[in-house]
């Protein structure tokens, strides 16, 4: 008999709101370039693709970095990895304030991919994905929601840069992103068994007793017990189709995250109004990664695939929105775009926890997670590189068409269901027996 008092509030929530936070100031930079890149291309007069460039830059050093931070964390924990991530990022924003040519731009954006990587989504999914097995669905959901959510700081960075440049508005990032240093250090942990719980919140005696345990949920035996290396992975078919589902994935959404200011600009809206649009997106996205609870009941496969259509319809009504007489197109598009991709990229990783996860993961869904930055930095460039040629986003836009679909293709081909099942399924096969 355990008599110990269990605490009112499980610590995996406070794990999640601290993980929470992280993102929102590992990804404000990202999800409000394009507040920026309008402020910058004006102050300095470059090139629409070679100022997008800056961003792909970003990602691909961040893909790059994945793999190495996943493993970092495998090996140090998260305690040590997000405080020297977080001084790092606060540096870097802080020496953005200073740029005066496009190289400097793109190496201290550069620096700045390292250190949001290193308190961002590669360190925290590992973790998160410890405290929360049976939750996994709204755990990881609530975390990406800390990434979307990022956008919501859109019209509070363009009203920083209308009072005090957008120089001012990087030493106001950059003040910002030292505060989770400390936070992490003192509060995050690694997993229940640092704090002496156990998973889900459960005390040892209702974990015995509960309706499923996750012995219920695996439906491929030999598949989850093996001991996943990055070596293993790489020879996996599984594996490839989430690479693809990811790179794909990738190469549409960054496309729109970062032009869709320019391209509202370009059809007549003011940049205060674009900066709202990307805000409205902020909160649908958010919405949508909590809503990633739903696969938990209804399986992955479906889930993803219902945000990846909502992506799309969002994409129409962007493309159809040529002029500014239909004002309620903007706010559709970030509606409709905001719902799908918050839904679509909070699933990746729960995908990637139920295909590999064991003692490598952190470094497997390092790899993994870095090939939807390396779409993200193929994307917008490439649209950008479309704009400067021909004037027009109208060559580049409809290609996304196919990216998303294709993404979703391969995640019913990666067919994490065959490997594990969701508490909702099994709850009502074991009904209808």
């Amino acid at each position: 008999m355990n008599n110990k008092k269990q605490p009112l509030i499980f610590y995996g929530w406070i794990v999640i709101g601290l993980a929470f936070l992280s993102m929102l100031v590992a990804y404000s930079l990202r999800y409000n370039f394009s507040v920026f890149y309008g402020a910058i291309l004006e102050y300095f007069g470059w090139g629409r693709g070679a100022t997008a460039a800056a961003l792909s830059i970003n990602l691909v050093v961040y893909a790059l970095s994945c793999p190495l931070v996943g493993n970092l964390t495998d090996r140090f924990g998260i305690r040590r990895v997000v405080p020297i991530g977080a001084i790092l990022l606060g540096l870097a924003l802080a020496a953005c304030s200073q740029i005066a040519a496009i190289w400097q731009l793109y190496l201290l954006i550069a620096v700045t991919a390292f250190g949001s990587c290193a308190i961002g989504f590669i360190p925290h999914v590992p973790v998160i994905a410890n405290w929360f097995p049976k939750r996994r669905g709204l755990a990881l959901g609530i975390l990406n929601a800390g990434v979307t959510a990022s956008a919501l700081l859109a019209p509070a960075m363009q009203y920083l840069i209308l009072i005090l440049g957008w120089q001012g508005a990087f030493l106001v990032l950059a003040g910002i992103s030292v505060i989770v240093a400390p936070l992490a250090a003192a509060f995050q942990r690694q997993r229940p068994e640092d704090k002496g719980l156990v998973v889900d919140g459960t005390g040892e005696e209702s974990a015995a007793s509960q309706e499923i345990n996750l012995d219920e949920l695996v439906m491929d035996k030999e598949w989850a017990s093996r001991d996943w290396t990055p070596a293993r992975g790489v020879k996996a078919y599984r594996f490839w189709w989430l690479i693809l589902m990811c790179l794909f994935l990738g190469l549409c959404c960054y496309t729109f995250l970062v032009h869709q200011v320019a391209y509202l600009t370009d059809v007549g809206y003011t940049s205060t109004f674009a900066a709202g649009i990307v805000a409205i997106f902020g909160i649908s996205a958010t919405t949508g990664g909590v809503c990633t609870f739903i696969s938990d009941r209804v399986g992955r496969e479906v889930t993803f695939t219902i945000g990846s259509m909502s992506v799309l319809i969002g994409i129409v009504v962007l493309m159809l929105t040529q002029n500014t007489l239909h004002s309620w197109m903007p706010y559709l598009y970030a509606t409709m775009f905001g719902f799908g991709y918050g839904i679509c990229t909070g699933l990746m990783a729960v995908i990637s926890a139920e295909l590999f996860q064991g003692k490598h993961f952190g470094v497997i869904n390092g790899i993994v997670m870095s090939c939807f930055v390396v779409g993200g930095a193929i994307g917008p460039w490439f649209a950008g590189h479309i704009f400067d040629v021909t004037g027009s986003y109208a060559q580049a836009f409809p290609l996304m068409y196919f990216s998303i679909c294709a993404s979703t293709v391969f995640v019913w081909l990666a067919s994490p269901r065959k490997v594990r099942s969701v508490p909702g399924k099994v709850k009502s096969a074991a009904k209808s027996k």
